[in-house]
């Protein structure tokens, strides 16, 4: 009986935690008018950087940003050896506007940061991310698994610098094209929105400006700490009520 005090005296008091795996939940909800890819996300430290505003994108951030398509990425997470704790893809295919995803993932306080990029569906070279050098986007405080809630407006919808966006049916894979000629500017940055009078295909691309809320990330602790220290303190006392 006593040891299972000790037990649950410290899950409630959080103690040895920097050698624990915690485990969160992710949740990614499309509150734009663009469908969203399958989210990439992964949790790692500070030498795992996803992508820097004002810099080139990556093999994994251009399949991304250009079709979706998140192996590059994720052969990049691999590679990456201890330096990522995880990685993966929301399953389920497209978040169409309106629409949820969610999974956990774990990690520990060693790779404490979480990283994500998905694209805006309808665009040559849009998307949604946040790296470590653009937010550095804690999982602990203190040493203590926390979670937190990202609101993505326009002014945080990025140009991965990798496609002209020439706004053309035949350029743009959500209506049935193949690719076109690189950009001039090669850097990663806030993207212009959808132009109107330029290409053949504008009026079919959902504008959005860079106030209007495009997604919402949020990453919670699962159990949150606050529930397991009830649930620790609830038990503890119900075990020393039956000793007596």
């Amino acid at each position: 009986m006593k040891n299972f005090i000790i037990i649950f005296a410290t899950l409630a008091a959080g103690s040895s935690i920097s050698a624990q795996t915690f485990e969160y939940r992710i949740t990614l909800e499309n509150l734009g008018p663009q469908p969203l890819s399958p989210l990439f996300f992964a949790a790692g430290n500070s030498s795992f950087d996803i992508f820097a505003l004002g810099g080139t994108a990556s093999a994994g951030i251009k399949a991304i940003a250009e079709g979706g398509n998140t192996a590059p990425m994720s052969a990049i997470a691999a590679a990456a050896g201890a330096n990522v704790s995880s990685f993966g893809t929301l399953a389920g295919g497209p978040v169409m506007p309106g629409g949820m995803r969610t999974t956990t993932f774990t990690t520990d306080v060693a790779r404490p940061y979480f990283s994500f990029a998905t694209m805006l569906g309808m665009s040559n070279d849009a998307f949604l991310g946040e790296s470590f050098s653009t937010s550095s986007l804690e999982l602990f405080q203190s040493g203590s698994p926390q979670g937190f809630t990202m609101l993505l407006t326009g002014l945080r919808a990025w140009d991965a610098g990798t496609e002209f966006n020439s706004q053309n049916a035949a350029d743009i894979g959500a209506l049935g094209g193949s690719g076109n000629p690189a950009d001039s500017d090669t850097a990663i940055r806030i993207h212009d929105t959808i132009i109107q009078g330029l290409g053949d295909s504008f009026t079919a691309l959902p504008d959005w400006e860079r106030g209007t809320p495009l997604a919402r990330v949020t990453v919670q602790a699962v159990p949150e700490p606050a529930t397991m220290a009830a649930l620790g303190m609830g038990l503890i006392a119900l075990l020393r009520k039956k000793r007596k």
